[in-house]
C-alpha cells in the first residue's frame, strides 16, 4: 500500500544539523558517505530527511526533478534552492549514493512518442522513498523524528504563478486570498479525518494547492483557480473506484450543467447560475456531438481566433479521441470545425463578442474554480467529505442527495470572485 505524498516545502525542526554531526553519523551507515556539506544543503537535507519521516519509509514523494528555478519565499519560506536539492550534486543525488533513498526518476513530456499518449499513456512523475529502516534509523539519530518535526509558517495552498511561466509571483493579501487560504486549509484538514484510497493507494497528507496566473503581472487573482495532484491524476474510470472509510463513491459525479457557459450568462446578465443546456446544436444531436461542441466551445473562449481554436481542437481530437479525429479528417460534413464555431457563435449571439478572448476564458475557469470548492467548502461544515475534479464533485453515494441540494443553492460571493468581462 503506497500513500502519496508531495515534497513539503515546509516541514523542518526546531534545530538546524550539524555538519560534523551529519558526517558521524552518516560514516556509521556508509563509509562512502560524503564528507562536503553546505549550510544550503544542510538546510535542504533537514528538509528532505522530515519527508521521509512524516511520510514513513514504505512511501513515495513526488517531486519535480526538471530544472526549474527556486520557489519564492511565500511558498518556501525555509528558502531551499531546487538546484541544491535535486542537482548532480544536490542532497537527493548524495543520499541516493550512499543507499539512503531510491529515486525514480519521471518521465520528460517532450521525449514522450505522440502515440503513447494516443494508447492512454500517463506521464510519470519522480519520486524518491527510503532505501529501508536504515534511512528511518539515520534521521533518528540526527534528532528527526515525528514529535521533532513542525511546519515553517508560509502560504501553501494558494499558488500565484507566472502567465504562461513556470515561476511562481509574489503577491500582496486581499480578502480574496485569505479566504482562499482558509477555507482551503480548513478543507484540506476535514479531508485528513478520512482514509480515502483508490486502487490500494492511500492519499494521506491531503495539501491541495489552488493554482491561479498572474497574466496581466498584477498580482491580482482572477485567472484559473483549480488544483491538482492526488485523485485528480487518475482517469475518469479509475476515480469510479474511490472509497471513502471504505465506502464506495457514486459512480456519477456531481457537477453543474454546462458550468462555464452558464456561469458566463449569469455573470454578464447580473442573473442567478441557471442549469440549461448550452451545449445543444440543431442536427448535432448525441452525447458524441455534445463532447465535441463543448470542447469546441470552452477552447472558442480561450483561443484568440478561429484558426488557433481549429488548431487545438484538431490536436485535442488527435490525442484523446483518435478515432473521431480520423472521421473529420476523411469526412468534413461529419463535423466541419470551422462551420459549427460560426453555428455555436449564432447559438450564442447574446454573448459572441467574448469569444476569442483568452484571458476570458481563464476568468471563466477562475470563477468555475471558486463556485466548486465553494460547494466542497458548504459540504464540508456539514460533515460530508466531497472530492473536486475540475468542474466536477465526487461524494458517497448516501451523501448524493444532501450534496446536490447544497450544489444547486451555493451562491458565489460576487463580492470576492470578480469577472474582467
Amino acid at each position: 500500500m503506497l500513500i502519496m505524498a508531495w515534497l513539503n516545502y515546509h516541514l523542518t525542526t526546531e534545530t538546524d544539523l550539524e555538519k560534523d554531526k551529519v558526517v558521524e553519523v552518516g560514516l556509521m551507515f556508509n563509509k562512502k558517505f560524503p564528507t562536503k556539506w553546505t549550510d544550503s544543503q544542510l538546510k535542504v537535507l533537514n528538509n528532505v530527511l522530515c519527508n521521509l519521516v512524516k511520510y514513513q519509509n514504505e512511501n513515495k514523494i513526488f517531486y519535480y526533478q526538471r530544472a526549474m528555478p527556486n520557489v519564492v519565499a511565500r511558498y518556501n519560506p525555509l528558502g531551499l534552492g531546487h538546484k541544491v536539492m535535486v542537482g548532480k550534486k544536490g542532497v537527493l543525488k548524495k543520499l541516493e549514493a550512499v543507499r539512503l533513498i531510491k529515486i525514480i526518476t519521471g518521465d520528460n513530456p517532450y521525449l514522450i512518442p505522440a502515440q503513447w499518449y494516443e494508447d492512454g499513456y500517463k506521464t510519470q512523475t519522480s519520486t524518491f522513498k527510503s532505501f529501508g529502516k536504515g534511512t528511518l534509523e539515520f534521521a533518528k539519530l540526527l534528532g528527526i523524528t515525528r514529535e521533532t518535526i513542525k511546519r515553517a509558517k508560509g502560504t501553501h495552498h494558494v499558488m500565484l504563478k507566472k502567465g504562461e511561466g513556470k515561476g511562481f509571483v509574489d503577491y500582496k493579501d486581499s480578502k480574496l486570498s485569505l479566504h482562499v487560504e482558509k477555507t482551503m486549509q480548513d478543507y484540506c484538514n476535514f479531508l485528513n479525518g478520512f482514509e480515502i484510497k483508490l486502487d490500494g493507494d492511500v492519499f494521506d497528507e491531503i495539501l491541495l494547492r489552488r493554482n491561479f496566473r498572474d497574466y496581466e503581472g498584477t498580482g491580482i487573482f482572477k485567472y484559473n483557480g483549480r488544483s491538482g495532484g492526488y485523485w485528480h491524476e487518475r482517469s475518469p474510470l479509475a476515480r469510479k473506484s474511490i472509497t471513502i472509510n471504505g465506502e464506495p463513491v457514486a459512480q456519477e459525479p456531481l457537477d453543474f450543467t454546462s458550468s462555464i457557459m452558464n456561469i458566463l450568462y449569469a455573470w454578464r446578465f447580473k442573473k442567478p447560475l441557471e442549469q440549461i443546456e448550452q451545449y445543444d446544436l440543431e442536427n448535432f444531436e448525441g452525447t458524441t456531438y455534445r463532447k465535441l461542441i463543448k470542447q469546441l466551445t470552452v477552447m472558442m473562449l480561450n483561443c484568440r481566433n478561429a484558426q488557433h481554436t481549429y488548431g487545438g481542437f484538431m490536436a485535442w481530437c488527435q490525442k484523446e479521441k483518435p478515432s473521431i479525429h480520423a472521421k473529420i479528417m476523411e469526412d468534413k460534413s461529419f463535423f466541419d470545425v470551422y462551420k459549427v464555431q460560426k453555428l455555436i457563435k449564432q447559438r450564442h449571439y447574446r454573448v459572441s463578442d467574448l469569444f476569442y478572448q483568452p484571458l476570458i476564458g481563464r476568468n471563466l475557469e477562475f470563477l468555475e474554480a471558486g463556485l466548486i470548492f465553494g460547494v466542497a467548502y458548504e459540504c464540508y461544515k456539514q460533515g460530508i467529505p466531497a472530492l473536486t475534479v475540475h468542474d466536477e464533485i465526487i461524494v458517497l453515494e448516501k451523501h448524493r442527495e444532501k450534496a446536490e441540494q447544497i450544489m444547486m443553492n451555493y451562491k458565489l460571493d460576487r463580492k470576492l470572485w470578480r469577472s474582467v468581462f
